[in-house]
């Protein structure tokens, strides 16, 4: 590997192997990410350089990089940019180590050792909120059968809005027994994992798919019904699925600052928990990547709805 990258500030200047050009390139090309993601990727790394750059450090150490993550903080960082940092970090270094480039100095940084941020916390919705939600969407319109399909999906299954926004009508499959939908997650750009599509919601799909007629595979599942004809029969977006859902909660008369779009994911992780499914099971339906991130999903059950207090004391009281 011959090709560098030379990362120039007013202070000094780096040039070593393993910042080469092509190695970063192979590194985000190795994620299989959208071009959304590949650009934070780069951002990350870059903003890593950088530092590295203004401080001389050609070798750079665990020492370093955590001293890197502390200048993130002293900038007043949010949580979320500073968790995205040091994940993006831990990444690189072990791709470094995985290919004999470099040793993995990031490999002790915790990924998830930063305060949880509370100015975009979100709470889930309680089972009645979320029937009020479905029920919302009145009507046997092609809109109408869409929206309730889409809201129906979202609740059952977790499903982020870019993924339902992704989602094609090849996707949506009959093994059977039961339905699935391939999902295109948080910036892949192929479906990567599958979830399982209720009985219910399989039918509210296909009464919408009916009444929409016949359409090519790689069609988008959820389609735009704008009356501008360059755009109908287009994807939604992944900020129009949010809106769609919002707005239904809205006529629900579900009205919370800290509920959004995002808490139907939110309440699929914590409807499960109270329905007896454990936090692994949770963890891979909602395909995190680490089981922290899903403990922060279930924060939101009430203390009434808890049951692990009781199940002690059946077992302590028991005659």
């Amino acid at each position: 590997m011959t090709a560098q990258m030379t990362i120039a500030t007013n202070k000094a200047a780096i040039s070593v192997e393993y910042f080469a050009d092509n190695t970063i390139a192979e590194f985000i090309a190795s994620r299989h990410c959208s071009d959304n993601t590949s650009r934070t990727y780069k951002n990350g790394i870059r903003q890593m350089l950088k530092y590295f750059a203004a401080n001389k450090i050609t070798n750079p150490t665990t020492a370093d990089v955590d001293n890197f993550i502390n200048k993130l903080r002293t900038e007043k960082k949010s949580d979320s940019t500073l968790r995205l940092y040091v994940a993006i970090t831990k990444l690189f270094f072990s791709y470094l180590a995985k290919h004999g480039i470099y040793r993995d100095v990031a490999a002790e940084i915790e990924p998830l050792r930063l305060k949880k941020s509370k100015t975009h916390k979100k709470s889930s919705l309680k089972n009645e909120q979320a029937q009020k939600l479905l029920a919302a969407v009145k009507g046997d319109s092609l809109i109408a059968l869409r929206d309730k399909a889409i809201v129906a999906l979202a609740l059952q299954t977790g499903l982020r809005v870019c993924e339902i926004s992704r989602a094609n009508v090849e996707n949506f499959n009959d093994c059977g027994s039961y339905w699935t939908l391939d999902i295109i997650g948080k910036g892949s750009l192929t479906a990567d994992a599958t979830v399982k599509v209720a009985p219910q919601v399989v039918e509210l799909i296909n009464n919408y798919l009916a009444k929409r007629g016949l359409v090519a595979d790689d069609a988008p599942l959820f389609a735009s019904t704008s009356n501008n004809n360059s755009k109908y029969g287009n994807r939604l977006s992944a900020q129009s699925v949010g809106k769609l859902i919002a707005f239904y909660m809205k006529l629900a008369g579900v009205k919370c600052a800290t509920i959004t779009a995002h808490s139907t994911r939110h309440y699929t992780a914590c409807q499960a928990l109270r329905n007896g499914i454990s936090l692994l099971e949770i963890k891979s339906c909602l395909r995190h990547s680490n089981i922290a991130v899903t403990t922060i999903y279930l924060e939101d059950l009430a203390v009434e709805e808890r049951q692990a207090e009781l199940s002690v004391a059946s077992s302590l009281f028991c005659a």
